[in-house]
């Protein structure tokens, strides 16, 4: 059984396996597998509290041979694939951003049309501090992700470890404005008709999309002092 991101509904799903005892960099290889072929099960599609644009489910092999032409990579396909690794973290901080701004356009809206008080929402001074804080917060994330993407552009050697960084940085920051946009709508934000839910919501799967909070923050000591670090997995 694998568990895979988008592969429930892809046409060709694409897939890996492990060769016994050359572990994963060198023992992993990929192969492309039709959705007819014979022995391959679409055992469940998940449901995601957010992000529902990219599905994730398991996948099935039973008895089932694939032909040496539907081989992808041999025994290197973890290697070669980590060329996409740190663009992908940059995409995630990138939607993520996006689902930051999204709030905070939302939550601007609202605060300046609803009245509470006999005054609209924004003339309030605990609304002013959040939104003067969520805007802060998308600023330090957008001024991260240019410098990250940057440094990609340039193989820069600390590359890497910006990467992480920013998926990390994003991750609970946009959470943060999004709790904001939340509240700010008081009890209109957890109405299902105005959509304010949805963005906490997809905001909160960020903690977990490539990679963990804290497998983030792994990786980034390990990028920083390679030669000092512990390995965090394994023995030492």
């Amino acid at each position: 059984m694998a568990a895979s991101s988008s592969s429930p509904t892809a046409t060709t799903p694409a897939s890996t396996s492990s060769t016994p005892k050359l572990g994963m960099l060198q023992g992993t290889s990929s192969f492309l597998v039709p959705r007819d072929t014979p022995g391959l099960t679409v055992a469940r599609c998940n449901e995601t509290m957010g992000c529902r644009f990219m599905n994730n489910g398991e996948l099935v092999f039973e008895d089932m041979p694939v032909p040496e032409d539907h081989l992808l990579a041999e025994n290197d396909a973890l290697g070669k694939a980590g060329v996409y690794f740190r663009p992908g973290k940059i995409i995630q901080a990138a939607k993520n951003l996006g689902v930051g701004v999204h709030a905070f356009e939302a939550a601007a809206e609202y605060v300046q049309n609803y009245v509470q008080g006999g005054r609209t929402l924004i003339k309030h001074q605990a609304v002013a501090l959040r939104l003067a804080d969520m805007a802060t917060r998308i600023e330090a994330v957008r001024a991260l992700l240019e410098r990250a993407a940057q440094a990609v552009d340039d193989d820069a050697p600390d590359a890497e470890t910006l990467c992480n960084m920013v998926k990390l940085f994003a991750s609970e920051e946009i959470l943060k404005v999004a709790q904001h946009c939340l509240e700010l709508h008081g009890g209109n934000g957890v109405m299902l008709d105005f959509g304010v839910e949805k963005i906490f919501r997809d905001a909160a799967i960020f903690l977990h999309m490539d990679a963990t909070v804290d497998i983030s923050k792994l990786k980034i000591v390990k990028s920083m002092f390679p030669a000092t670090a512990g390995t965090y997995a394994g023995p030492e």
